[in-house]
């Protein structure tokens, strides 16, 4: 009766088999060889120790159109649209139908919002709701209080660092992999309530864009996912930086993607920019132990989310589940809560002690704590390329359940843009196109990790040839994370499915 939460295979596997051409460990094996040859040619092409840090940008502002977007009246719309759209989840799911894909709430923030804002990363910091209407908030409490702030601007302690960010990150992730109510509209209204009243608690306390830098758990994620992007602001001039209460400089002295620094700069010293993709994975600047520990939590959650649907995984569940004491339906909770805190801690694990041969093959000419803080974004590409494999799918069929509710976001059988009476097409991918895409994405993903790697690599450490050796450990993890990665993926297409995590969560109740 415990796994009768284990929900339906709607999504990951989408209910069918995939008999694949030729046999899955072909695919793996020429996966892992795939990335082992990239890391091979990587080394040949890039040698050189004095690899420039500069990369080629178009700045926007010098084109008529890009004016146009970085006009306040455009910023205005993004922001109107995020905060219409959060107010939309709140009553949407407090007073809607309480049915999971009847109500616009659990389809908006499971599919949509997280799913698809991950693809467009960059424009969270536009869209964010707690951030404009809290600056809506500061417009207005100095016009009544003028000289006054609506922020206590209390001392943002540095031993906090991302912690708080990534405390609630860890919270978010409980309830899409854990919890079995996380899917009820009202429970939405009730989470979205919770986590905005502690965003806003905590702009108030230390200021609105300190507490973005640091505790605003998904201002931290697309953030990090939006050093990937093709564009980037920042600000020329870089004097009023001094005065940044985010200490936003890196160690070559720019200013890149600070939103504080950039809405203070003349428009003369603002930039934005399109730039080659992966290239703010390359910055140099100081990264924090919790950033660290951050990153790793976002790719060992989209890992476990996929762990979940495998056959080992159930076994260890099911064995887990008959020796532990009658907690009544907790119990399997409690089992997937112990996964995901594990799975998190064995990534620590592993990177530390990459981190400590990767040390160890340059000649201890880099330390392992140096080494952990100079590759870490390097991986960012691997959770970008899991989020593509392990979710676009989801997003092309479930997805689609938003355009009847746009006209009908209470469940009330309303049809205000005569869209109700869609239905959506869960034809329109496959297991295959799920597949290709999966083993596509994977390979691409861990070759640009090896790349980005490799001229982190060549940028730190002065000797051509210990930088070279010590790409060695990173490629074996590469290839092993290849191979166990795409394994993890496969479960659903080629046997029997068993589906959890986001997209469970939305199965039918």
């Amino acid at each position: 009766a415990g796994f009768g939460h284990a929900q339906s295979a709607l999504a990951h596997g989408l209910g069918r088999r995939y008999d694949l051409p030729v046999p899955l460990d072909l695919y793996l094996y020429a996966a892992g060889a795939t990335v082992a040859v990239s890391f091979l040619l990587i080394a040949w092409f890039i040698r050189s120790t004095e690899q420039r840090r500069g990369y080629h940008r178009i700045n926007l502002h010098d084109y008529k159109l890009g004016r146009l977007l970085t006009q306040p009246a455009c910023g205005f719309a993004w922001q109107v649209l995020g905060v219409w759209l959060l107010v939309m989840v709140i009553l949407t799911g407090l007073f809607g139908a309480q049915r999971t894909m009847g109500n616009f709430a659990p389809v908006f923030v499971w599919i949509i919002w997280w799913v698809g804002l991950a693809y467009v990363s960059a424009l969270w910091v536009l869209v964010n709701p707690w951030r404009a209407s809290f600056a809506w908030a500061e417009v207005l409490y100095r016009h009544l209080r003028p000289g006054r702030e609506l922020s206590l601007h209390l001392p943002y302690p540095p031993a906090f660092g991302v912690w708080p960010g990534a405390l609630l990150f860890l919270a978010f992730t409980w309830a899409e992999l854990v919890h079995s109510g996380a899917a009820v509209p009202v429970n939405v209204a009730a989470m979205v309530l919770a986590y905005s009243a502690i965003t806003w608690g905590g702009m108030f306390v230390f200021g609105r864009e300190r507490w973005l830098r640091h505790g605003e758990a998904f201002s931290l994620v697309f953030r990090v996912l939006a050093r990937f992007a093709p564009t980037e602001v920042r600000v020329s001039q870089t004097t009023l930086c001094k005065n940044c209460p985010l200490a936003c400089l890196d160690r070559q002295g720019e200013c890149i993607n600070c939103s504080e620094c950039y809405e203070r700069a003349d428009d003369s010293a603002r930039e934005w920019s399109l730039r080659p993709y992966a290239v703010g994975l390359l910055r140099d600047e100081i990264v924090s132990t919790s950033m660290i520990a951050f990153v790793l939590l976002m790719l060992s959650t989209i890992l476990f989310d996929g762990f979940m649907v495998t056959a080992p995984w159930t076994q260890l569940a099911m064995d887990l589940y008959a020796v532990l004491p009658n907690l009544g339906g907790n119990r399997l909770a409690l089992i997937r809560t112990f996964g995901l805190l594990a799975s998190w801690v064995l990534f620590i694990i592993v990177y530390g002690g990459v981190c400590w041969l990767i040390s160890a093959s340059s000649g201890r000419r880099i330390s392992t704590w140096e080494s952990a803080v100079c590759f870490i974004y390097t991986l960012v590409p691997i959770a970008i390329a899991y989020h593509l494999a392990h979710y676009l799918t989801y997003l092309l069929v479930q997805g689609q359940f938003i355009i009847p509710l746009l006209s009908d976001p209470f469940g009330y059988g309303w049809d205000l843009f005569g869209t109700r009476d869609y239905r959506p097409d869960i034809a329109i991918v496959g297991a295959r196109f799920a597949w290709y895409t999966s083993v596509i994405t994977i390979v691409c993903g861990h070759v640009i990790a090896v790349y980005l790697a490799h001229v982190k690599a060549v940028q730190t450490i002065p000797d051509a040839h210990a930088a070279q050796r010590s790409q060695y450990p990173m490629t074996v993890l590469m290839v092993v994370y290849t191979f166990c990665g795409l394994w993890v993926l496969a479960q659903p297409i080629v046997n029997n499915p068993v589906t959890a995590g986001t997209l469970g969560l939305l199965s039918a109740r």
